[in-house]
């Protein structure tokens, strides 16, 4: 499986904090460069695929 990278789209946004660990923030920050999206979008469609991923492996 891979993400499919896309442009910002109109979605509501909430602002929360989070730690984050320095080479995955590195590579976060060099995937969305090579991309041409924000850090912030790059961080939600990771989460986006990782939230369908472990919804698809743990269906009951």
């Amino acid at each position: 499986m891979s993400i499919a990278f896309h442009k910002k789209t109109n979605k509501k946004y909430v602002q929360y904090t989070i730690r984050i660990e320095e080479d995955i923030l590195e590579g976060m920050r060099t995937l969305a460069k090579k991309e041409g999206i924000s850090i912030n979008e790059s961080f939600n469609q990771a989460l986006k695929y990782v939230l369908k991923e472990y919804k698809n492996d743990n269906k009951s």
